[in-house]
């Protein structure tokens, strides 16, 4: 396994105003803090596949084999939805999107893409809850109490994949869906709607923080289901706040090996070993950070994390045997002291 910077940290997405860098700058930082490889985030102000031309998608491939760095996945927030009208097409914007992915991805020698099956940003669209049983996609109808409008989102979505899935193993590009919500709420879902599209180059993309439980057994199996299927994982953590009573109040992501940390991140990784895993854990920093003060983080919050993270990742990865990039752990520690001289 290998150990790669998700550029997302850098976009400015979840830090305070003209707190970003530029996708060149972040791949530099990669190489910086002894990242094996620097995963592509596709949107703007980063990778967006049209801002890219060919002159700068040749001065991005020099940058990576001058800074000795793997082009990591291109990494995709997508929704394969149909519109809630007729004459709206976000499904087939989608597909074109996503086929630029591809091109991409093959022009930039990266293998694999990251897609997601019905991406809402805030994990469950706003009439879940009025499900009966299955979550809801419109309001409380007799539709609704039949399931009829899950289903149907399900096999939208289920269609706009198979496109595009189809478009990538003709490009010779591996999709890795990542289970989130829509539509993939947990893993046996992932599972049933890659083996319903039946595509060979649709895989997956296993995060142990998305997992549906952290009991070690319960990771074990989950891994064990993906062998064969697993190319890509995210190495984030979450960490739940609790409210008076002890009920769950917020989330927050937080640095894996940090304090609030409470994943299963050894036997995570032992049993990626086990199936075959040889892939990239990839660090991303997607959702908002509050900094002391009660203010967004700035760039050298993200740098904090991304430096932190590869420390406790790769002493793992020495420490199970299961290492196989060339990246030494000092580099990682030499950053430490130039980025962050006061920790």
């Amino acid at each position: 396994m290998r150990l790669s910077l998700d550029t997302i940290g850098y976009g400015g997405y979840f830090t305070a105003p003209g707190e970003s860098l530029s996708l060149e700058e972040s791949i530099k930082r990669s190489a910086k803090f002894g990242y094996d490889a620097a995963c592509i985030y596709a949107h703007r102000p980063l990778g967006f596949p049209v801002d890219l031309d060919q002159d700068r998608r040749k001065r991005l491939r020099d940058l990576y084999q001058d800074l000795d760095l793997e082009v990591g996945v291109i990494v995709c927030c997508t929704n394969f939805q149909e519109g809630n009208h007729v004459l709206v097409y976000p499904q087939e914007k989608e597909i074109l999107y996503v086929r630029e992915c591809i091109k991409l991805a093959k022009d930039m020698g990266s293998g694999i893409v990251r897609i997601l099956a019905a991406f809402y940003g805030y994990f469950q669209n706003l009439y879940a809850q009025q499900g009966y049983g299955l979550p809801a996609f419109e309001s409380r109808s007799r539709r609704v109490s039949r399931a009829e409008d899950w289903l149907e989102a399900w096999h939208q979505v289920k269609r706009g994949i198979k496109e595009v899935a189809l478009y990538a193993q003709d490009e010779g590009i591996t999709l890795a869906l990542q289970t989130h919500p829509e539509i993939t709420g947990n893993n046996e879902e992932t599972l049933e709607l890659i083996e319903e599209i039946n595509v060979p180059s649709l895989k997956v993309g296993l995060d142990l923080p998305l997992l549906e439980s952290q009991d070690p057994d319960f990771v074990r199996e989950t891994i064990k289901s993906m062998k064969d299927l697993m190319v890509y994982s995210h190495t984030i953590s979450l960490a739940t706040n609790k409210t008076v009573g002890g009920g769950p109040y917020s989330w927050e992501e937080v640095t894996p090996g940090s304090e609030k940390d409470v994943l299963e991140w050894e036997v995570f990784i032992q049993a990626a070993k086990d199936i075959g895993f040889d892939g990239l854990l990839s660090h991303e920093q997607c959702s908002p950070i509050v900094i002391k003060g009660h203010k967004l983080g700035t760039v050298q919050t993200i740098d904090e994390r991304y430096i932190d993270a590869i420390l406790y990742l790769k002493g793992l990865l020495l420490k199970l045997g299961c290492y196989t990039g060339h990246k030494d752990i000092s580099t990682a520690e030499a950053a430490k002291k130039e980025f962050l001289p006061e920790a």
